[in-house]
Order: structure tokens, then sequence, then C-alpha cells
């Protein structure tokens, strides 16, 4: 198996789908034995890198898209951190199912199935599907409580939203009685920074 030849294969990140190169460009047996030699290292199932290639939290984030059911949308921690935001460091991959059948499990992604899941206000960083970061904020806000003060001054002070984003963002969700509002607005009530105008550049594959 050609290490060239697989990294112009791989995805932007790094990660290597079983079902985009068998049995279009290696055949199953080849890829299999790849991970026995060592040149191939397992991600999730039916994703891989190549082992010179070291792993990083793209390519963790990358991978747990590929390996999850379609229209998943990278969440929480994960996205505030593809929005700038480095406090946003995680060791879990928060993930937006989409409504229907149960996505599954994954090592290291933790699914997330919302009742607004398809309100997410998705755009596209790196190359990677992630929720607006007015969403991540509310998100963190019911996943990750403890985190949320650092982060949202972080994604403030970059200008990811301004106050009357997360305004209409919490009155929309108030009356739902949406999981993050109290906690959200408790640390917005009490926060020493302004929240800037948006002024986000983003790049895409």
């Amino acid at each position: 198996m050609n290490a060239h030849a697989l990294r112009s294969l791989a995805l932007p990140h790094g990660s290597l789908v079983f079902h985009r190169l068998v049995p279009q460009h290696v055949s199953a047996s080849a890829w299999y034995r790849a991970h026995l030699t060592g040149d191939l290292v397992r991600l999730h199932r039916g994703v891989s890198r190549l082992a010179q290639r070291s792993e990083t939290p793209l390519m963790r984030i990358e991978a747990a898209l590929a390996a999850a059911m379609p229209h998943c949308v990278v969440g929480g921690l994960a996205a505030a951190w593809l929005w700038g935001a480095a406090s946003a460091r995680f060791d879990v991959i928060d993930l937006i199912a989409p409504p229907g059948r149960h996505p599954g499990r994954l090592a290291g992604v933790e699914f997330h199935r919302p009742t607004d899941a398809c309100d997410v206000g998705t755009v596209i960083i790196d190359g990677l599907p992630v929720c607006a970061a007015t969403r991540a904020a509310l998100d963190i806000a019911a996943w990750h409580p403890h985190r949320l003060p650092t982060v949202l001054a972080e994604l403030a002070e970059l200008g990811r939203f301004d106050l009357a984003e997360l305004g209409a963002v919490l009155a929309a969700k108030r009356r739902h009685g949406r999981p993050g509002v109290s906690s959200l607005e408790r640390v917005l009530a009490g926060a020493p920074y302004c929240l800037k105008t948006p002024g986000m550049a983003l790049s895409s594959s």
C-alpha cells in the first residue's frame, strides 16, 4: 500500500475512510493488512490514519464526523475551539446528531440529540460542519457549565457574536425551557466584558 498515494486520498485533515478507498483504490485485504503491519492506525471503525502522520485535534474531529451517521454537526466545546476559543480545549468531541435513528456510539465522542437539532446555524470552518458560535455558547452552558465563563469571554473577545445576537437566541429558547438558558443568563449578568460586533474569518475546503 503506497503511503504517498494514500495521502492524496485522505480527507483534508488526514483521515482515511474505508468506503472512500475500498474497492475503488485499494482492496479490502490490503486495507486490513496495512493495519496489521502498522502502516495504518485505526481511529474509528472504517476510519484510520497513516502511521507516520500525527493525530491532531482537527483530524480527531474529522474522523469522528466520518465515522458518525450523516448530517452530524460539531457542537459544544469542540465547536467553540473551531471558532477560535483556545480555552475550549476538549477531550471528548460533542456532535449534534440529526433527529431520527439513534446515532450509536464512538470512542471519544458524545452524541447529543436536542429537540432543536435542526436549529444549529451550521457553517463550515476548516472544511468541517460546525454550529453557530451562539449555539455553541448555549450548548456549553447546558453540557459543560463550569467551562462557560472562560469560553464565553474568549468568544466575545474574538467578536464571534454580540449582545443582540445572544439576546435573540436566549429569548427564543427561554420560551421552550431549553437547557443552558439559565446558566448562560447568569454568566452574562455578571460578565465584566463587552460583547463585540462579529468579525469572523472562516476557511473552507
